[in-house]
């Protein structure tokens, strides 16, 4: 996939990759960074090396892929940004705060479809339709449900969803060694 990209795009990949291992060697060495940049920052690489190799076909995808890459900037750079505010008002979040979450859980989604193909998507949505109508399911599988925004600020912001567990254990363990 590397070789498929043009020379500009293989030195942004190239640069990506070596600021994630810089970041990860100075932290691990010389000073130890706040949770919210080591998870943060795995992310917000992983994500944009994910859209810069996994092309959509066309000049017109392409445009889309790079705007998909600034999309993930923005979403993981206001998480980074704000990770302390964030968790204070826990419960509470603003509207910028959901419409960021409900960008970062569909760039996941996409990333995902990419790299793992549309059966993922599918049960995403399955499970999505169900957070958001679980109040219409059958009684022993019933629950109140809640809105498209919300389930995504809880995916995304929550320490179980996009920057839970997997990010934590990447980012801490596997890179970091």
């Amino acid at each position: 996939m590397f070789e498929k990209l043009t020379g500009v795009e293989q030195r942004l990949f190239d640069l990506r990759a070596l600021g994630l291992v810089l970041f990860y060697a100075y932290s691990a060495v010389l000073e130890p960074a706040p949770t919210q940049f080591h998870r943060g920052i795995y992310v917000l690489i992983t994500y944009s090396l994910v859209f810069l190799t996994y092309r959509t076909q066309g000049r017109l995808g392409r445009v889309l892929d790079h705007l998909l890459i600034l999309a993930s900037i923005v979403c993981f750079g206001y998480w980074i940004a704000n990770f302390e505010v964030i968790n204070y008002r826990a419960g509470a979040e603003t509207v910028l705060d959901k419409a960021i979450a409900v960008v970062g859980v569909l760039l996941g989604i996409e990333l995902a479809r990419r790299v793992v193909g549309n059966v993922f998507v599918v049960i995403g949505a399955v499970m999505f339709l169900y957070g958001v109508y679980g109040a219409y399911a059958p009684e022993l599988i019933s629950h109140a449900g809640d809105t498209f925004p919300d389930l995504c600020t809880s995916i995304f912001y929550k320490s179980d969803g996009v920057f839970g567990i997997m990010a934590n254990v990447l980012a801490t363990y596997i890179i970091t060694g």
